[in-house]
């Protein structure tokens, strides 16, 4: 928060993100998120 101006003594903050890779790890039953980035086209295929 110092880089942007806020005190970090009376602010504080929380960051959550749920990206499609996420999801789809969910709905599929995939449990590596890097399978997605490994550049295998045999399972990029499928979705």
């Amino acid at each position: 928060f110092e880089n942007v101006g806020y005190d970090p003594e009376t602010v504080t903050g929380f960051a959550f993100g749920l990206g499609v890779e996420r999801i789809a790890m969910l709905r599929h039953g995939i449990d590596d998120i890097r399978l997605f980035y490994g550049g295998d086209l045999r399972f990029l295929r499928q979705f």
